[in-house]
């Protein structure tokens, strides 16, 4: 099972934020073989961002480094910005999150903010639906 990861998922383990356990628990179940877990690019540009701005420019290089170590890394492409300009959602961000999920060939995505994820066709057609979970929600399902 190949599994995306949101930005908020990666952030919580990464600054042990509230509920990090929960993705510590998938994170296990990635070594365990169990799951594949998957990114965006664009979280880990998102990461370098927010790591420049709390904890500083010195944890930047080995976070990422473990971070693309870990997981498997989504490329953010041109086809992938095209097909999110066309869909409707709450959070174009997310949009994008969630197209590369589907072009990574994702089975589920995971993120604490599963409302933003309430992505409807738009001008798109008939565009790939997955279930987005909580990391508790995915754990205990």
């Amino acid at each position: 099972m190949r599994v995306f990861l949101d930005t908020n998922v990666i952030l919580d383990l990464l600054l042990e934020r509230d509920g990090f356990e929960d993705g510590v628990a998938i994170l296990q179940m990635n070594d365990d073989g169990k799951i594949t877990t998957c990114i965006s690019a664009l979280t880990v540009m998102n990461v370098a961002f927010v790591y420049k701005k709390t904890v500083g420019n010195s944890l930047i290089v080995p976070n990422v480094k473990q971070l693309v170590s870990l997981m498997e890394v989504i490329p953010l492409d041109s086809d992938i910005i095209e097909k999110s300009i066309y869909l409707d959602g709450k959070d174009y961000e997310d949009i994008v999150q969630y197209v590369s999920a589907v072009k990574g060939g994702c089975d589920c995505i995971i993120s604490r903010n599963t409302k933003h994820f309430h992505i409807s066709s738009g001008l798109a057609g008939d565009f790939p639906r997955i279930p987005v979970y909580t990391p508790g929600g995915f754990l205990y399902k």
